[in-house]
């Protein structure tokens, strides 16, 4: 029997979904986690989610199990933490010698190493003595 089609890019969507959207304040329902991965073109069985968040777990990627309203899964420990994250944002955004666009590149890059909720928190702006930095 064949396997379906995008059968090997679902761990890494997967990978991919818990990483950018889940924290410990916004689990993912295993109904999301398979919905998204059918708005990729990956059709998957919750047997074979479940084998594949162990596999992460094994590759080295901190998935827990939330249990607050409804049962669901986030990654835990992240490289940065949200208030270093923080801490970096604010040294860029107060830096005299990056220009503005520079700046706005890199905010966007340490966004990056947080979920979806959690770079909301870190679009703030510092106040800066020199004005406009363009």
């Amino acid at each position: 029997m064949p396997r379906a089609v995008n059968q090997k890019l679902k761990i890494l969507y997967l990978m991919k979904l818990l990483l950018e959207r889940t924290d410990e304040d916004h689990p993912l329902t295993m109904q999301q986690l398979l919905a998204e991965l059918e708005t990729k073109g990956v059709s998957a069985e919750r047997k074979s989610v479940y084998d594949d968040l162990e596999t992460l777990r094994l590759f080295g990627i901190d998935v827990q199990i939330s249990r607050c309203k409804a049962v669901g899964y986030y990654v835990a420990d992240r490289t940065f933490e949200l208030p270093e994250l923080k801490l970096l944002v604010d040294a860029v955004q107060s830096s005299k010698f990056i220009t503005y666009k520079k700046s706005t590149e890199l905010i966007q890059k340490i966004e990056s190493l947080a979920s979806a909720c959690q770079a909301r928190q870190l679009q703030r702006q510092v106040l800066s003595p020199i004005g406009s930095r363009r």
